[in-house]
This record gives structure tokens, sequence and C-alpha cells, in this order.
């Protein structure tokens, strides 16, 4: 019978040894003598008589295995011990537990140890992934939000004269739009007011004080000029014909 490499008996603790020793002392004997049906948890029992020179459990033998301590006043029964480490070897490592920590698992079968470490890994990054891609979604929904909130800003501000740039600038400085982004468009709304042709444009200013240099200038203009820049504003009925 061949030897299976993750069965290799080339091993540094005696604990690895007397499992993988167990379980092939098990399975040949199975086979051997299945006419006799299989007594109560045969891994545990051969694991200990492997590693502790006898198959029956005692607290003694227990506490040989590395990484396990029993306590008689913890009250935990032998045979709670010997069913857990018997799922432990049968399952070779997939099922750990309760007594035994899972630690035992890297001690006795590192390679499964190591399998689900690497299976944890690949959960963890298809996690992370679809966090990133949410979030990236998230983020590209709330530019678009953004990006439709200041386009009505700057729609609203084209039929808007000096006269009532506040009455603008006051409802949308209240809409979560950044003040960089309100001076901006401000900029750019004075150039196609002629009363505003001398207003001199300012560095780290506020859309507020912007609207506010706006304000002072119209106050000073000229009739002829404010009738102009009325006249100049689009007409919002014809606008709705065209774009509904």
């Amino acid at each position: 019978m061949s030897i299976p490499r993750h069965l290799s008996l080339v091993t540094q603790l005696p604990e690895r040894e007397a499992a993988l020793r167990a379980i092939m002392h098990v399975e040949e004997t199975t086979q051997k003598d299945r006419r006799f049906g299989n007594p109560p948890h045969p891994y545990a029992r051969a694991f200990f008589r492997f590693l502790c020179g006898s198959s029956k459990i005692s607290g003694r033998a227990i506490n040989q295995v590395r990484g396990v301590y029993w306590y008689k006043d913890d009250k935990v029964p032998l045979a709670q011990y010997e069913e857990a480490f018997d799922t432990l070897i049968r399952s070779r490592g997939r099922h750990c537990y309760s007594p035994l920590d899972t630690s035992m698992v890297t001690s006795l079968f590192p390679e499964q140890a190591f399998s689900v470490g690497e299976r944890q890994a690949s959960r963890y990054q298809r996690e992370d992934d679809l966090y990133s891609r949410q979030e990236a979604r998230r983020e590209r929904e709330r530019e678009e939000k953004y990006d439709n909130l200041t386009g009505q800003a700057e729609i609203d501000l084209a039929f808007h004269t000096p006269e009532t740039i506040r009455t603008w600038y006051a409802h949308w400085s209240q809409q979560d739009i950044r003040d960089y982004d309100l001076e901006k468009m401000l900029w750019a709304w004075t150039e196609r007011c002629p009363s505003l042709a001398s207003l001199v444009r300012g560095y780290n200013l506020s859309a507020l004080e912007v609207v506010l240099d706006v304000h002072d200038v119209a106050g000073a203009s000229s009739p002829e000029e404010r009738e102009l820049e009325r006249w100049m504003v689009p007409n919002k009925i014809t606008l709705r014909e065209v774009w509904p």
C-alpha cells in the first residue's frame, strides 16, 4: 500500500506522526476486519496508542498532547476529549470541536490549516474586491448626483441678472454645492453682463463676496444697462419648448 505524500511520516511533531499513523492503521484495519464492525472512536484510540503507548484515554495521556491541557476541576468528561480527537483525526483536520483548540489543526494537519488559511485569504480578497466595487459605484453615483445639481444651478443662473443674483445665491448656497464651484459659475456668468465689465476678479474670494460685489455694481449701473441685461436673459418659455 503506497503512502500518500500528505500522509508521509517525515514530521517534526510526534503528535502529527501519531495522527498519521492512526489514520493508516484504522484504514488498514477496517479493510481487513470489516465483518467485525468498528470499535468506538478508533482514530482517537489509535492516536493515543501511538503517542502514549496505550489506547486508553486518561488525563495524563491528554496532557501529553502538545497544546492540550486537561484539568480535573474543569469537569470536562474524558469521553468528550476522545470524541473530539476522533473527529479531528478522522476528518484530517477539517473539523475541530471543543474542548480542543483550533490550533490542533495546525499541529496535526498543517496542510489543512494552510488550505483553510488560503480559503480565508481568498474570501477576504473577494470581500475586499466587492466592497471596492460597491464604493466605486457609490462614488460614481455621488459624482453624478453632484454634477446634476451643479448643472441645475448653472442653468438657473442663466436666468438671473445682477439685480436678482442674491436670490439665486440664497437658494443654491443651501444645496450642498461647494463654494468653489459656485464661485466659478458666478465668474463665468459675470462675463455675459455688460454692467460687470469693470468688475475685477480677485483670488481667494468666496462666492458670497462675489455676489456682494456684483450687487454693489448693479446698484450703480444705469437704467439702460439694467434694461439691456433684463433683455439678455433667456426666455424660459421658449427654452421649455426647445428643451422640455
